[in-house]
């Protein structure tokens, strides 16, 4: 009967890890896949109306908060200047894939307004082919034939996409209208091509070089590595944040945090929040190439969001 037990309650354990980690699965697609259009929805006359290292400072900062909040419950702190000392030299690390995520968040916000939705979803599956890569050259792993020949069909399949909907016009109409309705038309600007290659690997090299240091410190805190993550992050999007509402208040005559934050920048920063928190405790027991498979998903929500989306915005009779 104590077997019987213990074998019950260990099923019904594995049972809620699974339903929790599919809960955080599809919480992440939908997350990831409405990125793109929650930032075009905030996009007026051709430009986005929040300040991306804004937004981005915001999302760091709550996210150090909830790191800082855990690690404390958790974990009894003694402070002294040697333990100071330590973890600040340990967390010198962590500045580099800081500096990447930096780069690379505000430049996902920016891609927006040089490629629709769908062409942006799409084409950032180019970070499965550059992650692939960079794992084969930094964690010396080697992929099968069948995963090398699946990574050409990716790019290929990528660069004849990006082909067919390139426009050669830095202004291009947004829709292809007929004798009944309006509707969102696909596009990519000329800058929107070297713009995804350099999002893409540096999405790939900074998930790669992450699960680096935190396989190689495993033994360390979770939260204590994602404070010292999100602390440069904080630290690399507050500097320019700063400038940002000091110009903003020469314009504007006041000092504003949130100008041109909208209910959809909020949307944003919540669900960008918990992703995160969420990718940092998968990465422990992920590797980062199969993080990047999951975008094989997000890009079928896209594809139903970004068709929602048209219905919705840019569907109208005449």
């Amino acid at each position: 009967m104590t077997n019987n037990s213990l074998n019950i309650k260990q099923r019904t354990k594995n049972s809620s890890y699974s339903i929790l980690f599919c809960a955080m699965i599809i919480f992440q697609i939908i997350a990831y896949g409405s990125y793109s259009i929650l930032v075009h929805l905030c996009e007026k006359n051709g430009t986005i109306t929040f300040s991306s290292v804004i937004m981005n400072f915001i999302i760091e900062f709550i996210k150090l908060l909830f790191s800082l909040h855990a690690f404390i419950c958790l974990k009894r702190i003694h402070l002294n200047k040697i333990q100071i000392f330590l973890w600040f030299k340990q967390s010198i690390l962590y500045s580099i894939p800081a500096i990447l995520y930096f780069l690379n968040n505000n430049l996902a916000v920016h891609i927006q307004i040089h490629m629709d939705p769908t062409s942006y979803q799409i084409l950032s599956n180019f970070k499965i082919f550059t992650t692939a890569i960079l794992y084969r050259l930094i964690m010396k792993k080697r992929l099968i034939k069948q995963q090398w020949f699946a990574l050409i069909l990716l790019f290929f399949g990528g660069l004849t996409y990006s082909l067919g909907t390139f426009k050669s016009s830095s202004f291009i109409s947004k829709t292809i209208t007929n004798s009944t309705i309006i509707m969102r038309e696909t596009y990519i600007r000329p800058l929107g091509i070297p713009m995804i290659v350099i999002y893409c690997t540096l999405s790939g090299l900074a998930g790669v070089y992450n699960e680096w240091i935190l396989k190689r410190n495993y033994r360390e805190s979770l939260h204590l590595q994602n404070i010292f993550l999100y602390t440069y992050g904080t630290i690399f999007n507050l500097i320019p944040a700063i400038s940002m509402m000091i110009a903003n208040s020469k314009t504007t005559n006041h000092l504003n945090l949130f100008h041109g934050f909208t209910f959809y920048t909020w949307l944003i920063v919540i669900t960008q929040v918990l992703n995160g928190l969420i990718m940092s405790v998968q990465v422990n027991y992920n590797e980062p190439l199969c993080q990047e498979r999951k975008t094989q998903f997000y890009n079928k929500v896209k594809l139903i969001e970004s068709s929602l989306q048209e219905n919705c915005s840019s569907f109208s009779t005449t």
